[in-house]
C-alpha cells in the first residue's frame, strides 16, 4: 500500500528538522503546472499514519517539522472519512513534544478562515504562511486556472494577518506568463 511505499522513502538529513508527507499528487491542474500529470491526483495519508509518524518524531527529539503536500489545503478530501487540513493541524498540535510545525504548499482556493484560526489557536503551529499568488490580476489568474480572484487572496490575507498579527507571508509569483501585459504585470 500507500503508506509501505512511503516508509522505505524516509529520509533525515539531521535531527532537528524533519519533513513528513500527508499527501501526494495534485488535482488543480494550474496551466503552467505538470504536476497531475506525473505524480497523479491528489492522495492523503491517513491521518493517523501522519500522527504516528510526527509522535515518533516529536519523541525522538526533532524540533522542527514541516507538513508536506503539493497542495495541503485539500488533504482529507478523498478519505473514507473525510478531515480538513486545519483538523489535522489541531491534532498534530496536541501531540506531547517541544516542536513547531510548519507546512507547504498551500493554495489560495483551499485556503479557508478555519485554517487560519486554527494556525492562531495552535500554539506548535509557526505563524509563517507560505501562499503563493502568482498573479495579480484576475484575467492573467482565470488563464492560470487558479480559480480565485485577486480580492479573493488579499481578502484571505487581511483575515490572516487580523488573526495573527505576527504572520510572516511568503509568496511565489510568476511574471512574464503568456498574454500578460504590462499593465497585468503591475498589478
Amino acid at each position: 500500500g500507500l503508506g509501505d511505499v512511503y516508509k522505505r522513502q524516509v529520509v533525515r538529513q539531521d535531527k532537528v528538522k524533519a519533513w513528513v508527507s500527508i499527501m501526494y499528487g495534485c488535482n488543480n491542474f494550474c496551466s503552467y503546472c505538470i504536476v497531475p500529470y506525473v505524480r497523479g491526483r491528489e492522495r492523503s495519508r491517513r491521518p493517523e499514519d501522519i500522527l504516528a509518524e510526527v509522535r515518533q518524531l516529536a519523541e525522538e527529539g526533532y524540533h522542527d517539522i514541516t507538513l508536506l503536500g503539493q497542495n495541503v489545503n485539500s488533504y482529507g478530501k478523498d478519505l473514507e472519512e473525510p478531515m480538513d487540513f486545519a483538523d489535522l493541524l489541531e491534532q498534530v498540535n496536541a501531540i506531547p513534544g517541544d516542536f513547531l510545525v510548519r507546512f507547504m504548499t498551500s493554495h489560495p482556493k483551499d485556503c479557508t478562515r478555519e485554517l487560519l484560526d486554527a494556525m492562531a489557536d495552535c500554539e506548535k503551529v509557526a505563524k509563517h504562511l507560505h501562499l503563493p499568488f502568482q498573479s495579480g490580476n484576475d484575467r492573467v489568474l482565470k488563464e492560470m486556472n487558479r480559480r480565485y480572484t485577486r480580492e479573493q487572496y488579499l481578502e484571505l490575507i487581511r483575515y490572516a494577518r487580523q488573526v495573527m498579527p505576527e504572520l510572516s507571508l511568503t509568496s511565489d509569483v510568476i511574471v512574464g506568463f503568456p498574454g500578460e501585459t504590462y499593465e497585468a504585470f503591475q498589478d
